[in-house]
């Protein structure tokens, strides 16, 4: 991938690229933020820059023997670790190598700009959460400890590396702190946090923020010519900086989140009268997959945050709840006020916790729905 197919970013690129052409740049980087902002494409066209044998005004070639096998994912020297899991054709001892032909076909049909979500589905994990196991680690040392076949370095990149378990980040401490001569780390996380501190400590942390406005202008005009210039600018506000989301905003799937966010309200409003609909509806809502459940509930979040600062002023070029029918948005944000904000907060987040820790899903949403009730009750 090169620089040029980066969506935005120019800033970040021109320092990498200096990093780069002085010899400065870090055995072992961590491009921290959304994956929608060009985490993976970032670590991509930078193994590609590294790589190329005939770069130049900070941009690779694409036409030398080593960008041929970049632009297709298949170069010797550059290897990827990423989330796995079993699935009905890899019924056991999963591994990141058993599904690097599915991930470059991923990453190419997505141009680089992926979501763990998606990707679950396209390996068909179901229910199944994935992680970066100790077989992941292991495959990184072998991987490493051999001669380059081509290319001056070694490129590791680990996309999502807040995935590695605990047994998997022990297992590479060593080798990211002392790496094998000419052996680049590049890894990627949305959750930094999430990253035990011995790796962090042993890499060299970049932010990737939101994509700016004329970006998104551009992105958005191209994925849809017949957009006004006013639509186009709802558009860029509800995007906030994500690329991913021009093509979520009128899909089937944001009408759901929509709709679930509103019928869950609904019901929470009423919470103390009607458990059996509370429960009809967890028992149907339940049923998506785990990372379905965390990707709605953190909109969820970044929607009650939009309401409460609404309700205190906050005025923006697209109202928080502009999707949804005019009762809803003109009522909704005056239950969220400083006396609950904070508790609906704590009571999503444990709930999103609660999810990734495999807790039994109706229970948990059941829970929240009433916990919330309570907290819109004592607005």
């Amino acid at each position: 991938m090169q620089f040029s197919q980066v969506k935005g970013q120019r800033e970040l690129i021109s320092k990498i690229v200096s990093l780069i052409d002085t010899n400065r740049f870090p055995h072992a980087v961590l491009f921290d933020g959304k994956d929608a902002y060009g985490n993976l494409a970032l670590a991509i066209a930078t193994a590609q820059y590294i790589s190329c044998t005939d770069r130049h005004n900070g941009e690779v070639c694409g036409k030398c023997p080593s960008c041929s096998k970049y632009n297709k994912l298949i170069h010797p020297d550059l290897h990827f670790i990423f989330p796995n899991t079993t699935t009905k054709k890899i019924d056991k001892n999963n591994e990141s190598s058993l599904f690097v032909g599915d991930f470059r076909k991923f990453v190419l049909d997505n141009q680089a700009y992926c979501s763990l979500n998606k990707w679950y589905d396209f390996i068909g994990s179901e229910n199944k959460q994935g992680v970066i196991n100790v077989r992941d680690a292991n495959n990184i040392i072998n991987t490493l400890t051999m001669k380059t076949y081509e290319s001056i370095f070694k490129i590791m990149i680990i996309w999502n590396a807040d995935k590695m378990n605990q047994e998997a980040s022990d297992k590479i401490l060593k080798i990211l702190e002392e790496p094998y001569p000419n052996t680049v780390f590049i890894l990627t996380t949305e959750h930094k946090d999430k990253i035990i501190s011995t790796i962090l400590s042993r890499v060299q942390s970049i932010t990737v923020g939101p994509l700016d406005d004329e970006t998104m202008y551009n992105a958005i005009r191209q994925y849809d010519e017949t957009l006004t210039e006013e639509q186009i600018g709802i558009r860029i506000a509800l995007c906030e900086g994500d690329f991913n989301k021009i093509a979520e905003i009128d899909s089937e799937e944001q009408a759901e989140k929509t709709k679930n966010f509103i019928e869950i309200n609904r019901l929470a409003m009423s919470y103390n009268k009607n458990a059996r609909d509370i429960a009809a509806f967890v028992d149907v809502f339940s049923k998506n997959t785990r990372e379905n459940l965390k990707n709605f509930l953190d909109y969820f979040l970044r929607t009650v945050e939009k309401c409460w600062l609404y309700n205190n002023g906050v005025k923006t070029q697209v109202h928080p709840l502009s999707q949804t029918d005019e009762k809803f948005k003109n009522n909704y944000p005056k239950f969220i006020t400083q006396n609950n904000i904070e508790g609906i907060y704590k009571v999503i987040e444990q709930a999103r916790k609660n999810i990734d820790h495999n807790a039994n899903a109706k229970i948990n949403l059941f829970d929240m729905i009433l916990k919330l009730g309570y907290l819109l009750e004592k607005r």
